[in-house]
């Protein structure tokens, strides 16, 4: 482990803390919220295909629930390649005990704040980050004097036992769920259909796609098109129809 030490996400456990009912009780809190995650992304994916064929003025695809897992998939394919940086919609845990006594810590991977929220909200375990305050990051949180910022560092270090705490070898670790999507999840389109973006969104997803794709030669060309950024967005509003349950599955409820 390098000398400098940034752990974010850590968590000391309550006294007496059973693992495998720890396990049980993450699981519960967590997958639920992987599951929204997934079915966020999925209507995101739905409505960016629903939205383009209306700018089109094409004909809608039959069903895009399928369409849109697909596009999900191949997203979070992607993400497992290193090809994007998006943040998964999984978590995972990491779990030792402090040698010196007998107290357990968790590190928590995840990229989205609802599962540290969870841990709050839950009660779960008592939030116990530590930081190097230097140049780069921020002074420790008030209230803790600098003593016990420094023990807390000790008692992170012998809990990783020389690991980093991105990858904790040696320590007891728990997955929630698959970050790939279940083939059931095409029946939820009740879900779908309520997490799909708002009108305003979708008008700001589809402007920003269309300036992604601009290669501008000059400084006339620039703001010619900056200019023309409210017409833009007032083609896509006219344009783009409400999304209902049967664009989603093609009348399936």
């Amino acid at each position: 482990m390098s000398d400098k030490l940034a752990i974010f996400h850590g968590y000391r456990l309550p006294e007496g803390t059973d693992l495998i009912g720890l396990a049980e009780t993450l699981r519960t809190v967590f997958l639920p919220i992987r599951d929204t995650l997934e079915i966020k992304d999925i209507a995101t994916q739905a409505s960016r295909i629903l939205s383009a064929a209306d700018v089109a003025g094409t004909d809608r695809p039959a069903a895009v629930i399928f369409d849109a897992v697909q596009a999900h998939s191949e997203h979070v394919a992607q993400i497992l390649a290193g090809q994007h940086d998006c943040a998964l919609p999984v978590a995972s845990a990491a779990v030792s005990d402090d040698p010196a006594t007998g107290r357990l810590y968790l590190l928590l991977h995840a990229r989205h704040a609802e599962y540290s929220r969870a841990m709050d909200d839950h009660g779960i375990a008592e939030y116990f980050p530590y930081w190097d305050e230097d140049e780069d990051l921020p002074a420790r949180p008030l209230g803790i004097s600098e003593a016990d910022w420094t023990e807390r560092r000790a008692a992170w270090e012998r809990v990783l036992r020389g690991a980093h705490p991105a990858h904790p070898s040696g320590m007891f670790q728990i997955a929630f769920g698959s970050p790939m999507p279940d083939m059931d999840v095409v029946t939820r389109t009740e879900e779908v259909l309520a997490a799909l973006p708002t009108l305003d969104d979708r008008v700001r997803a589809a402007f920003e796609r269309l300036a992604s794709e601009q290669e501008f030669e000059s400084l006339e060309e620039h703001f010619a098109f900056a200019a023309s950024v409210p017409d833009h967005l007032d083609r896509f509003r006219a344009a783009m129809k409400p999304i209902g349950i049967e664009d989603l599955a093609g009348g399936a409820s």
